[in-house]
Parts: structure tokens; sequence; C-alpha cells
């Protein structure tokens, strides 16, 4: 699997996380796009968050 930031673009990864906050996506509906796991879902949550 490669890195997540040589898959999806910073923006990508924003409007989906974006799409969590406001309740259009499931976590794991994420998690399975991004082929990451819980952990580094709620890591990317704070960084999107912390920057908002």
């Amino acid at each position: 699997m490669s890195q997540l930031h040589k898959r999806f673009t910073d923006e990508q990864i924003k409007v989906l996380v974006q799409g969590y906050c406001q309740g259009k996506m499931k976590r794991a509906e994420i998690q399975d796009l991004l082929e990451i796991g819980k952990t580094r879902f709620f890591a990317l949550l704070k960084e999107y968050v912390i920057h908002q």
C-alpha cells in the first residue's frame, strides 16, 4: 500500500473529512476509501479540526 499523500491530494482528504464532520459520510466509508485504520482516521480528523 502506498502512502496516503501519494494516493490522494490534501483537498480530497479534506473534503472526505469535512463530509464526516457534517454527517454526510460514515467513518467506515472514509476508512475504506482511504484504506486506513481507525487510529489514522482520527489522527486526520484531529489535524483537520486544528487547521480549520
